[in-house]
């Protein structure tokens, strides 16, 4: 005979079953499995990040590049000298009432006399009288002749005149040839007006290097020739007598 189930009897079984604790047991340890993975995750990449700055730390700062050093220019001690057109030193003005000296003067390149603190009146062409006069009347080979010119007051008052070298010169000629001038090559030139007083005398001093000059001062190869030379001196407008000397 067949009977039928009611409700609330148990022939179904019910298939949405509570969860068992095992089931909760592992998904806790899957968990704490990740967590821990996660926390070894970020303790291995902060040792690796430690490291490396580390060793950033103790190479230091990149070292500045170095610039390259300047080559040295030439040295001017080595350089070869400038070849300077030669120049005639300027007679050298001193006051004398004595003969000349047989010793020879070293020439200067500016005049060294100082003007007399005693004013004069300027003297016409009489009363101041020009003369040339060397040291020698003959030189040996290699000697260097002396020139001197001379200015002498013959007047009673004294007497102011234009010494300097801007005024003066030394000609040389050998038979009526221009051998030689003071002012061709002259370095630079200057006024210096003196008081000569009456029969005072004032001698400039120039030192004759047996050298061939031309107007312009051009180049001259040769050296003076041997003979006999006539020497003129100059002061401004004023000339004196020649006087004669012997080179050989």
């Amino acid at each position: 005979m067949a009977s039928a189930d009611g409700p609330g009897t148990g022939g179904r079984t019910d298939g949405r079953r509570g969860t068992s604790p095992a089931v909760y047991r592992r998904r806790r340890l899957a968990v704490g499995v990740l967590a821990l993975l996660v926390i070894a995750a970020l303790v291995v990449g902060a040792v690796l990040l430690g490291g490396l700055l580390g060793r950033s730390a103790e190479a230091g700062p990149a070292a500045p590049t170095t610039a390259p050093a300047a080559e040295p220019g030439p040295d001017p001690s080595t350089a070869p000298p400038t070849t300077a057109a030669p120049t005639t030193p300027a007679p050298t003005p001193v006051p004398s009432t004595a003969p000349p000296s047989t010793a020879a003067p070293t020439a200067s390149s500016a005049a060294t006399a100082q003007p007399s603190s005693t004013p004069g009146d300027t003297c016409g062409p009489s009363a101041v009288t020009l003369r040339a006069e060397t040291d020698r009347e003959s030189y040996a080979p290699g000697e260097t002749p002396v020139l001197y010119l001379l200015v002498s007051n013959e007047s009673d008052t004294p007497c102011t005149v234009n010494v300097g070298t801007s005024q003066m010169e030394f000609v040389l000629t050998l038979d009526d040839e221009r051998v030689f001038s003071s002012t061709d090559c002259q370095d630079g030139s200057q006024d210096l007006e003196m008081t000569i007083e009456p029969g005072g005398e004032e001698r400039a001093t120039f030192e004759w290097a047996r050298n061939r000059t031309v107007p312009g001062c051009e180049a001259v190869g040769e050296e003076a020739a041997e003979g006999t030379y006539s020497l003129v001196t100059r002061l401004g407008a004023r000339s004196s007598d020649p006087v004669t000397f012997t080179l050989s």
